[in-house]
Protein backbone atom coordinates (compact mmCIF):
# COMPACT_ATOMS: atom_id res chain seq x y z
CA UNK A 1 0.00 0.00 0.00
CA UNK A 2 2.69 2.23 1.19
CA UNK A 3 4.93 1.21 -2.27
CA UNK A 4 1.92 3.37 -4.34
CA UNK A 5 3.60 5.91 -6.53
CA UNK A 6 3.13 9.24 -4.92
CA UNK A 7 1.11 11.95 -6.74
CA UNK A 8 3.33 15.08 -5.45
CA UNK A 9 1.03 16.55 -3.12
CA UNK A 10 0.10 16.05 0.23
CA UNK A 11 -3.90 15.59 1.06
CA UNK A 12 -7.23 13.38 0.41
CA UNK A 13 -7.05 10.60 -2.07
CA UNK A 14 -9.09 13.05 -4.63
CA UNK A 15 -6.82 15.43 -4.25
CA UNK A 16 -8.69 17.26 -1.66
CA UNK A 17 -7.70 18.67 1.96
CA UNK A 18 -6.47 16.36 4.09
CA UNK A 19 -8.74 13.91 5.71
CA UNK A 20 -7.33 14.56 9.53
CA UNK A 21 -8.99 16.71 12.26
CA UNK A 22 -5.66 18.45 12.88
CA UNK A 23 -5.93 19.71 9.64
CA UNK A 24 -9.85 21.18 9.68
CA UNK A 25 -10.80 24.83 9.14
CA UNK A 26 -14.13 25.90 9.79
CA UNK A 27 -13.23 29.07 7.28
CA UNK A 28 -11.83 25.88 5.06
CA UNK A 29 -8.69 27.87 4.92
CA UNK A 30 -6.45 26.43 2.56
CA UNK A 31 -3.39 27.25 4.56
CA UNK A 32 -4.65 24.48 7.11
CA UNK A 33 -6.66 22.45 5.55
CA UNK A 34 -4.53 21.86 2.40
CA UNK A 35 -4.13 20.09 0.11
CA UNK A 36 -0.24 20.60 0.52
CA UNK A 37 2.28 20.63 -2.71
CA UNK A 38 5.30 20.36 0.08
CA UNK A 39 5.41 18.74 3.19
CA UNK A 40 6.91 22.49 4.73
CA UNK A 41 3.03 23.30 4.03
CA UNK A 42 2.26 20.37 5.74
CA UNK A 43 4.21 20.98 8.73
CA UNK A 44 2.95 24.85 8.98
CA UNK A 45 -0.70 24.25 8.73
CA UNK A 46 -0.29 22.06 11.85
CA UNK A 47 1.11 24.91 13.72
CA UNK A 48 -0.92 27.18 12.32
CA UNK A 49 -4.14 24.91 13.34
CA UNK A 50 -2.78 24.82 17.18
CA UNK A 51 -2.70 29.06 16.71
CA UNK A 52 -6.46 28.77 15.30
CA UNK A 53 -7.54 26.35 18.15
CA UNK A 54 -5.87 28.60 20.91
CA UNK A 55 -7.03 31.85 19.48
CA UNK A 56 -10.79 30.21 19.46
CA UNK A 57 -10.58 29.54 23.34
CA UNK A 58 -9.20 33.27 23.87
CA UNK A 59 -6.02 32.18 24.76
CA UNK A 60 -2.07 32.39 23.61
CA UNK A 61 -0.06 29.07 22.95
CA UNK A 62 3.65 29.67 22.95
CA UNK A 63 4.16 26.18 22.45
CA UNK A 64 2.11 26.96 18.75
CA UNK A 65 4.67 29.58 18.26
CA UNK A 66 7.60 26.91 18.82
CA UNK A 67 5.45 24.66 16.08
CA UNK A 68 5.42 27.58 13.64
CA UNK A 69 9.10 28.31 13.97
CA UNK A 70 10.26 24.66 14.14
CA UNK A 71 7.74 22.21 12.81
CA UNK A 72 8.73 22.16 9.17
CA UNK A 73 12.38 21.95 10.10
CA UNK A 74 12.01 19.44 12.31
CA UNK A 75 9.74 17.08 9.98
CA UNK A 76 11.12 17.53 6.46
CA UNK A 77 12.52 15.15 3.62
CA UNK A 78 9.79 12.96 3.71
CA UNK A 79 7.99 11.73 0.98
CA UNK A 80 3.98 11.75 0.35
CA UNK A 81 3.00 8.32 0.86
CA UNK A 82 -0.54 6.32 0.85
CA UNK A 83 -1.41 6.32 4.51
CA UNK A 84 -4.59 4.33 6.45
CA UNK A 85 -4.42 7.29 8.71
CA UNK A 86 -5.67 5.91 11.72
CA UNK A 87 -3.98 2.97 12.78
CA UNK A 88 -5.00 2.46 16.13
CA UNK A 89 -5.61 -1.42 17.45
CA UNK A 90 -9.17 -1.35 17.01
CA UNK A 91 -8.93 -1.36 12.91
CA UNK A 92 -6.68 -3.70 12.88
CA UNK A 93 -8.38 -7.06 12.21
CA UNK A 94 -6.54 -10.12 12.68
CA UNK A 95 -6.97 -13.83 13.05
CA UNK A 96 -5.28 -16.77 14.89
CA UNK A 97 -3.32 -18.78 13.02
CA UNK A 98 -0.70 -21.75 13.80
CA UNK A 99 2.62 -21.35 13.07
CA UNK A 100 3.63 -24.85 10.92
CA UNK A 101 6.87 -25.29 12.26
CA UNK A 102 6.68 -24.26 15.47
CA UNK A 103 2.95 -25.16 16.22
CA UNK A 104 2.65 -21.86 18.34
CA UNK A 105 -0.06 -20.16 18.37
CA UNK A 106 0.37 -16.64 16.65
CA UNK A 107 -2.19 -13.30 14.81
CA UNK A 108 -1.82 -12.34 11.28
CA UNK A 109 -3.59 -9.05 10.39
CA UNK A 110 -6.69 -9.83 7.78
CA UNK A 111 -7.70 -6.24 6.94
CA UNK A 112 -7.24 -2.66 8.09
CA UNK A 113 -10.88 -1.29 9.30
CA UNK A 114 -12.19 2.80 9.16
CA UNK A 115 -10.27 4.43 6.21
CA UNK A 116 -12.25 8.10 6.64
CA UNK A 117 -8.46 9.73 7.10
CA UNK A 118 -6.75 7.64 4.36
CA UNK A 119 -4.26 10.24 2.01
CA UNK A 120 -1.23 11.10 1.23
CA UNK A 121 0.39 11.74 4.47
CA UNK A 122 4.13 12.40 4.45
CA UNK A 123 6.03 9.03 5.43
CA UNK A 124 6.42 9.52 9.04
CA UNK A 125 2.82 9.59 9.72
CA UNK A 126 1.55 6.59 9.92
CA UNK A 127 3.72 5.80 13.09
CA UNK A 128 4.74 8.91 14.33
CA UNK A 129 0.60 10.14 14.48
CA UNK A 130 0.27 6.58 16.52
CA UNK A 131 3.20 7.56 19.04
CA UNK A 132 1.13 9.92 21.24
CA UNK A 133 -1.36 7.89 21.99
CA UNK A 134 1.02 4.80 22.98
CA UNK A 135 0.34 4.11 26.69
CA UNK A 136 3.26 1.25 27.18
CA UNK A 137 0.77 -1.17 28.90
CA UNK A 138 1.02 -3.95 26.90
CA UNK A 139 3.01 -5.34 23.82
CA UNK A 140 1.37 -2.92 21.36
CA UNK A 141 3.57 -0.76 21.03
CA UNK A 142 5.81 -3.63 20.18
CA UNK A 143 3.42 -4.97 17.43
CA UNK A 144 3.42 -1.28 15.67
CA UNK A 145 7.02 -1.36 15.01
CA UNK A 146 6.20 -4.97 13.19
CA UNK A 147 3.87 -3.06 11.52
CA UNK A 148 5.80 0.10 10.94
CA UNK A 149 9.36 1.25 10.81
CA UNK A 150 10.15 3.29 13.46
CA UNK A 151 10.78 6.41 13.63
CA UNK A 152 11.23 7.77 17.13
CA UNK A 153 12.05 11.14 16.31
CA UNK A 154 9.03 12.23 14.56
CA UNK A 155 7.02 10.66 16.87
CA UNK A 156 8.71 12.52 19.45
CA UNK A 157 8.03 15.83 17.63
CA UNK A 158 4.38 14.42 17.42
CA UNK A 159 3.86 13.98 20.60
CA UNK A 160 4.63 17.83 21.41
CA UNK A 161 1.92 18.26 18.39
CA UNK A 162 -0.05 16.48 20.22
CA UNK A 163 -0.38 18.27 23.53
CA UNK A 164 -0.77 21.82 21.15
CA UNK A 165 -3.92 19.83 19.28
CA UNK A 166 -5.43 17.76 21.91
CA UNK A 167 -5.67 20.27 24.84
Amino acid sequence: MRALPSPGFYGSVNRGPVPHRYFFSREKDAAVTGPFHTEEEFGKAIALRSKTMWSESNGHSFLSDYLARHLPLALCNHPPVFTHGDLSRENVLVRKVVNPVTNEEEYEVVALADWEAAGWYPSYWEYSHIFPLLQWVDDWPEYVEKILDPLPLEGAMMRVVFSALEF
